[in-house]
């Protein structure tokens, strides 16, 4: 925060009246026991009140003398940003960044029912209520602290900058002259001081903000970092709020085919680092969101690595690699390394049974039976296996945790036995209910699966289980639509960061394509196979269709290359017969918003855009 911490200069500065301020060891007032505190921080244009503006704001709330919430923003001053070589806010930044009144709403709703506490509060006082006023919301006085007065009633130091008081605690200033690195110190020092304090009173409780419309999302900064001992992520998710919104779909994408362009080579530079961080900011994300996409990219990697059910050292390499990258070391911890060498292709595909995953501690002679049963034994979990057999040892291991995200039936090793030298009973039927208790592993319903080697390689099928997101819409009707984990809802989006309800005729039964495959399959080994559906079932020829579009969007991002038409065309042609002109167009416009891969010829795509845009419109 650019301000001056001598008492002439605070003395001097008038209160606006925003702040009430409580006292510590006074015997009027009231006392607030256990309400929250909001700490905040405003970085600005210089040092007066009505002349600058407010250019960065954080606000970080303290319940029970611990962090809960942490929030901030760049703001659009509507002039220059000041003093950059103080707070390294340039114009650039600031462009596109909300303004004061964009995110007043949101600045009231996180100090209704909280005591506001700031160091040298008149100065934060001072530029929050001018910006109050220019956006016409009053306001009764907040009860508040400075830390600042605080610390002069219980400290003994040279002088009582923030930086001073941190030190005198032990406290690290991490980003000082940040709003978010200023407020998460203040919010470490002021259960220190209240410790060391008289019991403090205030004129006022807290009394209700009045409500202010919210129009638009943070835009957060990550900005000076350093690669250190944790990695460039680490400083990047550490510069940033715990949380904000959630990205807006477009956002999203967009970041993860940077994250994907990044880390291609396998490793990530500071240069590619700070692009991240430059998308995250400019999306308003915040550190919980951006460790969310992080956590799908690497679930897509996971997809794409075990879509064979083979996992080759290449492939565990690349898969721990980028985890370590992303600041998930741990990530893959359900994943066994195989010994170089060890993993034939050829040999492995000629395995033909349904696949079994077995915990560490299942004996030897229960695998033997297993294999003898005609059952493939499994190194890692994929959707492909259709039961994991679990000994009581290893209820805690990390696979077995994978499995139940998987959805993949669990069942007791103490079981088997039986199980298996009964050719009458099915094999992997549930547990007893009294061997429950007994094995406190997870029993769930599972599909019978036959004995006889014979019929064993008929394999299950299991809906593919995508992380919870938005993915591009399988209907083609809207840009995006929302996959709940289990199937598609109705909650859509163009990509503008706008969501709302819409349902549609299509039998939306299949899963997000992440991977640039099908199925398994390249898309345009499904050309034929459109070709033919489209005489018999239109429909399901529609949804193939647009799954191949969203194969081959994805494939896009993560390569550069561009897309060819024949998909959009074919998709147009469908929804014609249909009788569906607006999901036409938005195939074609869908189309449009791509990047064409080379050689493609779109421009009689783009004028049957343009003919049925027409069209639509004067319909």
């Amino acid at each position: 925060m650019i301000k001056s911490n001598c008492r002439d200069k605070e003395v001097q500065m008038s209160s606006v009246g925003l702040f009430a301020y409580g006292a510590a060891g006074g015997r009027e007032g009231v006392d607030l026991g256990e309400v929250p505190f909001v700490v905040v921080d405003v970085e600005t244009t210089g040092l007066s009140p009505t002349s600058d503006r407010i250019v960065e704001i954080a606000l970080v709330r303290v319940d029970g003398g611990r962090v809960v919430d942490e929030w901030a923003t760049l703001v659009d001053p509507g002039r220059d940003p000041g003093p950059t070589f103080v707070h390294h806010i340039t114009a650039d930044m600031l462009a596109g960044a909300p303004t004061f009144g964009d995110v007043a709403g949101e600045i009231l709703s996180r100090l209704d029912g909280a005591v506001a506490v700031a160091h040298n509060a008149r100065f934060e006082e001072g530029f929050i209520a001018q910006e109050f006023a220019r956006v016409g919301i009053n306001t009764a006085p907040l009860p508040a602290v400075c830390t600042l007065r605080l610390a002069r009633q219980v400290l003994a130091a040279p002088n009582f900058q923030l930086l001073s008081c941190c030190t005198a605690y032990g406290i690290e200033l991490h980003d000082a002259h940040t709003a978010l690195g200023d407020t998460r110190a203040t919010a470490q020092l002021l259960p220190r001081l209240l410790a060391h304090a008289p019991a403090l009173r205030f004129p006022s409780a807290p009394v209700p903000m009045p409500q202010y419309p919210r129009h638009t999302r943070a835009r957060t900064r990550a900005s000076g970092l350093r690669k250190g001992e944790d990695g460039w992520i680490h400083s990047l998710l550490g510069k940033l709020p715990y949380s904000t919104s959630d990205a807006d779909p477009a956002s999203a994408e967009a970041y993860l085919a940077a994250v994907s362009s990044a880390l291609r080579d396998g490793k990530l530079t500071g240069v590619e680092a700070k692009a991240l961080a430059r998308l995250a900011g400019q999306s308003g994300m915040g550190a919980q969101q951006v460790r969310h996409l992080h956590q799908r990219y690497l679930d897509g990697l996971r997809d794409a690595a075990l879509a064979d059910d083979i996992l080759t050292s290449t492939e565990y390499r690349q898969l721990v690699t980028a985890a370590q990258l992303l600041g998930e070391p741990e990530y893959f911890a359900d994943l066994t390394d195989p010994e170089v060498g060890t993993t034939n292709r050829a040999q492995a595909n000629k395995q033909r049974g349904q696949r079994v995953w077995c915990s560490p501690s299942v004996s030897t002679d229960v695998r033997d039976r297993l294999t003898q049963a005609g059952f493939v034994l499994a190194l890692n979990l994929t959707r492909n296996v259709v039961t994991a057999v679990v000994a009581a040892a290893d209820q805690d291991n990390p696979k077995v945790a994978r499995a139940r995200a998987l959805s993949i039936p669990i069942r007791s090793d103490l079981t088997l036995d039986d199980v298996l030298e009964a050719t009458e009973t099915p094999f992997l039927t549930a547990q007893h209910p009294a061997d429950t208790a007994a094995v406190e592993v997870e029993v769930t319903e599972s599909p019978t699966v036959p004995t006889p080697a014979a019929t064993a390689h008929v394999p299950i099928q299991r809906a593919p289980q995508v992380i919870a997101g938005w993915y591009l819409d399988p209907s083609g009707r809207w840009t995006y639509r929302y996959w709940d984990g289990q199937g598609w809802t109705e909650k859509v989006s163009a990509g503008d960061g706008r969501t709302w309800s819409d349902s549609t005729a299509l039998p939306l039964w299949c899963a997000p394509t992440t991977d640039g495959l099908v199925d398994g399959q390249q898309p345009h080994t499904l050309v034929d196979q459109i070709m033919t559906m489209q005489k018999n079932d239109i429909r399901a020829a529609l949804l193939l269709t647009l799954r191949c579009i969203d194969a081959v969007e994805n494939d896009s991002r993560a390569s550069g290359h561009g897309v060819a038409p024949w998909y959009y065309e074919r998709a147009a042609i469908i929804l014609a017969r249909l009788g569906n002109p607006n999901a036409e167009v938005a195939v074609l416009e869908r189309f449009a918003r791509q990047k064409h891969a080379p050689g493609a010829k779109p421009p009689q795509l783009l004028d049957r855009l343009r003919r049925r845009r027409e069209a639509t419109t004067g319909a």
